[in-house]
């Protein structure tokens, strides 16, 4: 064969072999989302199978364009299971009772510890009115409202203030027992997950990652910066080569859909900045941290979130839902009702302005300033912030909030003492109306006291 013959093969070979990976790729990250949100929307949500395959997964696989005919979805009640195929390519999620739905695990031991279940899904009854301040009843009808363009679906809104709960609201077949989807929401929790560690004296911000991760993987161990440590990892500055995009091949994709240790994929990368000087948005930092967080726990982390978390906060529906190697992952899969994500923006809140016995002195005013390496102000450690106003120019500079993909928001006015919770199945930030929802809770009720207000924290 003639070197022209090899070259004008390689030219046609190379762009072949890339286009059949990244095809392979893509059908994975495809059927992992389906049956990872097909079986927590069936067995944690209870949401009937339609519900969540027309709203959350048609939603999001859309890209698929007409490839969306061909994926197989499957639930599979006889074994508590889901299924998703697609040319070939197929994911299996199981429900695991009170560890959530584990996508391709490792072995059936999920399968081993349940017991029989039954499905049922959640007729509940509700008036979609459950609470509501007259004054507030026009916001929240906006907030329920189709915009023309469509794709707003939201599920559920709550308003509190002064730990009162002023205005509650849900779509149809939604209600105060449906356990509902944080997302990214997470990462805010596990921020406070590590800070009630670093209260009880067993973790500490500035362990180094290195001497943390020698107990998983000394191999990775030995590849990241020395310096990095787990307050890089929660304010989002550590460095790692990790990019939060979503196609098929990109980081979190692999990470979330076709990895069994989700919190190896970003310390794998290696650095491409020095920890604690670039700002870079990263659910490798918060799953890394995940990992962190779990080899403090002596035993199963479920137990310790109910111990430490849960029963304190008096919260009654949390799933914080696990990789295929157990470890929980930190940066999108808790599920809560609304109710109980409402407590624990309440926490932050209390914890903000009052400091709490759970976390250490200052630490919500502290999780709550930007850092420098944060240029627009707008992160802080495990929460989204309003300091120079990028976000929503019209309201108060020092509200912070969790946030999670479909918008998801938990939202903590501080001076004003008021939390928002809005949840559904947005198609962005803008479909979700989280703005307009804000200004208007806020244009209703009175304004704040500006002494109570200017009280410093532990006062």
């Amino acid at each position: 064969m003639s070197r022209k013959v090899l070259v004008v093969l390689l030219v046609l070979l190379v762009p072949l072999a890339w286009g059949v990976r990244w095809a392979s790729q893509a059908l994975e990250v495809a059927t992992g989302y389906s049956a990872k949100q097909l079986c927590s929307g069936v067995y944690l949500s209870k949401f009937d199978p339609d519900f969540v395959i027309e709203n959350d997964i048609y939603l999001s696989m859309g890209v698929l364009g007409p490839l969306l005919s061909q994926l197989e979805l499957e639930v599979d009640t006889d074994h508590a299971r889901t299924r998703a195929k697609l040319l070939g390519v197929e994911s299996v999620a199981i429900y695991a009772g009170d560890e959530g739905c584990i996508l391709n695990p490792l072995t059936p031991r999920a399968m081993m510890r349940m017991s029989i279940y039954e499905y049922a899904r959640n007729d509940q009854g509700w008036s979609p009115y459950a609470s509501e301040t007259p004054s507030l009843m026009p916001v929240l009808d906006a907030a329920f409202a189709e915009p023309a363009e469509g794709q707003r679906r939201t599920l559920a809104v709550l308003v509190l203030h002064r730990g009162e709960l002023i205005a509650e609201r849900y779509a149809e077949g939604v209600g105060p027992l449906t356990k509902l989807q944080g997302w990214s929401m997470n990462k805010s929790l596990m921020s406070t997950w590590i800070g009630i560690q670093v209260h009880r004296n067993i973790l500490d911000l500035s362990t180094p990652i290195s001497e943390q991760l020698a107990f998983a993987d000394p191999a990775l161990a030995a590849a990241i910066d020395p310096s990095l440590d787990l307050g890089h990892l929660l304010h989002m500055e550590s460095g790692l080569d990790f990019e939060e995009t979503y196609f098929p091949g990109d980081d979190a994709t692999r990470m979330l859909y076709r990895s069994s240790a989700m919190w190896a994929v970003a310390p794998a990368n290696g650095h491409r900045h020095p920890p604690g000087r670039h700002f870079s948005y990263s659910s490798g930092d918060t799953n890394l941290a995940s990992l962190v967080w779990q080899l403090s726990i002596p035993g199963p982390y479920h137990e310790w979130l109910q111990g430490y978390f849960v029963a304190p906060l008096g919260l009654e529906s949390m799933t914080s839902e696990h990789d295929a190697v157990g470890v929980q992952v930190g940066s999108s899969y808790t599920y809560m009702t609304a109710r109980d994500w409402a407590r624990v923006g309440q926490f932050w809140l209390d914890a903000w302005r009052e400091g709490s016995e759970l976390l250490p002195d200052g630490w919500m005013r502290e999780a709550t300033t930007p850092r420098p390496s944060a240029t627009m102000g707008n992160y802080g450690r495990g929460f989204w912030l309003n300091a120079q106003g990028m976000d929503f120019p019209g309201l108060p500079r020092n509200l912070f909030y969790a946030s999670g993909h479909n918008g998801q928001y938990v939202v903590v006015f501080p001076d004003e003492e008021v939390v928002v919770v809005r949840l559904g199945l947005s198609s962005g930030s803008a479909a979700s109306g989280i703005t307009p929802l804000l200004e208007g809770v806020l244009a209703t009720l009175p304004a704040p006291d500006p002494l109570a207000a200017a009280q410093p924290s532990g006062q």
